[in-house]
């Protein structure tokens, strides 16, 4: 067997190609089948959605269209798989026999990687895929295949109700205005606000603590600093009840300072941000302060620029430590009062006793991860470009 190149093709390889190209195609195919099903779900939901009940004609409507564009997404993702599989064979076969080793090593580097990311992705798909499901069906799954997960007859009840934008919800809220700030918006706006202010405040205070531990004199300052450091090895739970019973002493149960005030004090923020400080030349902060700077204007024109991508990270990490803070939101919330209700006590308010309404949690949940989503994807850029900006060596 001779390829285009002149050289001889290794039966191994083309074995291994073989497999190799079976897994793409079978790859290829399922995932963008269930993306092309996807996208043509919410399509239709939307289409078809008329506020309606479920069952009342909008699930139908949605299921009829779906059927209809079963042999669409089908048809696509045979049309892509085909191409691909074009490609890959003209790829191997233009490639020159002794790099074709490398040409299969790369392959296999690729299918793996794409089955770790499904792997990974598949958990929030499948809670997208739920929160379309009608009541009763979220856990059904299709026998014929086991792989598609999109539901075939979608439907944006589970988001109307989360937001309390269904019929009933709102004939609710005419006759009670307190039932209107009981949804969803209302916690999502709790959480934001809370995770926020927490987040800068932590990242705020940790800052100047570092600066302080890393480039100023005082007494006992390592003393001082190994003192912190040894409170970290007492368990959180240990400080719950003395902080409530400061809260509720302040006046401040139920209100959202109650949610943050407690944990302004960051320890392995103060540490972390230290570590990194301790790397920026001396020499930088005395040009400053030769050039008139004040400490003010040291801290905020030398040190935070420079230490701009820990400090980014400090301020991610504590955002997502109070936006999924669920235990001790959950002790200083007056649940009479709907402005104090957080998103993690919020989504518990779908769970009953013995139920759970999986695809209003679902559908709450697909809201909740958005500002964690945009806030990864807008400080990513920020941390690539503080880091080249605080690349200085003495």
């Amino acid at each position: 067997m001779i390829s285009q190149h002149g050289g001889k093709m290794s039966p191994v390889r083309v074995f291994i190609f073989i497999v190799l190209l079976a897994a793409l195609i079978s790859i290829s195919y399922v995932v963008s089948g269930q993306l092309f099903k996807f996208g043509g779900m919410v399509i239709t939901a939307f289409a078809a959605s008329d506020g309606m009940p479920v069952g009342d004609g909008a699930a139908p409507a949605s299921a009829d269209v779906m059927l209809k564009l079963v042999p669409v997404f089908n048809g696509l993702a045979i049309i892509l798989t085909i191409a691909l599989t074009i490609l890959t064979v003209r790829w191997y076969i233009g490639t020159k026999a002794e790099e074709r080793a490398t040409f299969l090593k790369k392959m296999f580097l690729y299918e793996a990687l794409v089955i770790g990311v499904v792997v990974v992705l598949f958990p929030f798909f499948w809670m997208l895929c739920t929160s379309f499901k009608p009541s009763g069906q979220e856990l059904i799954i299709n026998k014929s295949n086991p792989f598609d997960i999109v539901p075939s007859e979608p439907t944006l009840q589970n988001f109307k109700k989360v937001l309390k934008i269904d019929a009933a919800s709102v004939a609710m809220a005419s006759e009670d205005p307190i039932e209107q700030k009981k949804n969803f918006g209302t916690y999502f706006l709790n959480s934001l606000l809370v995770a926020t202010t927490a987040a800068f405040l932590v990242t705020l205070f940790a800052s100047m603590g570092a600066y302080v531990f890393s480039k100023k004199e005082l007494p006992y300052k390592q003393q001082i600093f190994m003192l912190l450091l040894a409170t970290m090895m007492i368990p959180g739970m240990m400080f719950m009840v003395p902080q409530f019973f400061m809260i509720c002493q302040m006046g401040m149960f139920g209100t959202k300072w109650a949610m943050f005030l407690p944990h302004l004090a960051s320890v392995f923020g103060i540490f972390m941000l230290k570590q990194f400080m301790d790397t920026i030349p001396n020499s930088l902060l005395e040009a400053a302060q030769i050039d008139g700077a004040s400490e003010w204007q040291v801290f905020r024109v030398v040190i935070v620029p420079l230490a701009f991508p820990i400090i980014l990270t400090l301020f991610l990490l504590t955002f997502l430590f109070h936006w999924s803070n669920f235990l001790w939101q959950l002790i200083v919330t007056n649940f009479e009062n709907p402005l104090s209700i957080t998103l993690p006590v919020g989504l518990a308010l779908f769970r009953g006793q013995y139920t759970s309404e999986l695809g209003l949690i679902m559908s709450a949940s697909c809201f909740s991860i958005v500002p964690i989503a945009v806030l990864f994807l807008f400080a990513q850029r920020y941390f690539i470009e503080g880091m080249t900006q605080g690349a200085v060596k003495e």
